[in-house]
């Protein structure tokens, strides 16, 4: 299923003074695109204050490196989304690494973060400057959102056949979450046989897990669980939640959590699916934390708790679920 275009044929060029891995990077660093090549980097930022500290120590020690740059302004949007200080630092690191500070800019117009205002259009036009970059590989972020945007139409004219032809393009390339988003927006908007655009987009899921997109492989394992374009294979699907899961994407917790809960090919163990739903709801998967909720409010196989419940129900509630809001009110 696309295994040999996993390999990248680009690799990215060592830009830093500093060739070794640091607290910063461990912390704050990309996955997909480390400073350092081999180092970890991380999914998603889980300590924003320790990766703030780590990353203002390097950027202090070596302000000419961009990276590091980078990597503070990535480390302070953790810690708060607001922090306006995170697009002086992206728009300092844009002469010498245009093509990420860029992507994250047109990432902040695009949320409304770093206390900027929310604008598809200013969006669209960092992404564009980010993705003339490619094919160097840390053009991929800023040219996945870009064919996204064409394909939805926001931010300038809607183009859904060129921005469908880049993401085939990345995702060919081995860029995973370009795999992810085509499979997304192949959902949304192929037509045709039913059966086949569910093995395609299958096809797809797997082709970003195998490129390294966590949220592509709980997806992949959702449709293995379901049989749903592919052969109903539940052990291989608990496999790859867990290591989405070990990997710091909260979706694959909350299945991971729900096998546990309904002991899908495992013993039901109420304690294990609660810590699984407590890691995805404090990803901001507003279904852990809706389950989460109703667990500890009615105490299903474990002590009630409702301070927690409440507080995990208007969590839910904050990201969006009506019905998280009505549960919690009826708890107070």
């Amino acid at each position: 299923m696309r295994k040999a275009l996993v390999a990248m044929a680009l690799m990215m060029p060592a830009s830093s003074a500093l060739a070794q891995e640091t607290a910063c990077d461990q912390l704050a660093g990309y996955r997909l695109i480390p400073r350092v090549e081999g180092a970890a980097g991380v999914y998603a930022i889980s300590q924003p204050e320790a990766a703030v500290t780590a990353c203002l120590a390097e950027r202090t020690a070596h302000p000419d490196d961009p990276w590091f740059a980078v990597l503070l302004a990535r480390a302070r949007l953790a810690a708060d989304p607001a922090d306006g200080r995170a697009v002086g630092l992206l728009r300092g690191a844009m002469e010498e690494m245009p093509a990420l500070a860029s992507a994250e800019l047109g990432r902040l117009y695009e949320t409304g973060q770093g206390a900027l205002p929310t604008g598809d259009r200013q969006a669209r036009d960092f992404y564009t400057a980010a993705c003339d970059a490619w094919p160097d590989r840390v053009a991929a972020p800023g040219c996945t959102r870009l064919a996204v945007m064409k394909i939805e139409g926001r931010g300038g004219p809607a183009d859904e056949a060129g921005g469908f032809a880049l993401l085939d393009n990345l995702c060919r390339s081995g860029w995973g979450t370009a795999c992810l988003q085509q499979a997304f927006q192949t959902d949304l908007h192929a037509e045709g046989d039913f059966d086949e655009i569910s093995r395609q987009i299958v096809t797809l899921f797997e082709a970003g897990c195998e490129g390294g997109d966590l949220l592509a492989c709980s997806q992949f394992g959702y449709r293995l669980e379901l049989g749903d374009g592919v052969t109903h294979d539940p052990a291989r699907a608990q496999a790859l939640y867990r290591q989405a899961c070990d990997g710091g994407e909260p979706q694959g917790c909350s299945y991971l959590g729900e096998i546990y809960r309904s002991g899908l090919g495992v013993q039901p163990d109420m304690v294990e699916a609660v810590r699984l739903f407590r890691l995805g709801c404090a990803g901001s998967d507003p279904y852990a934390c809706v389950t989460l909720g109703d667990i500890l409010s009615e105490g299903r196989g474990v002590e009630v708790n409702l301070p927690e419940a409440i507080a995990a129900l208007d969590h839910a509630c904050w990201l969006g679920d009506p019905e998280a809001c009505d549960m919690a009110d009826g708890l107070r």
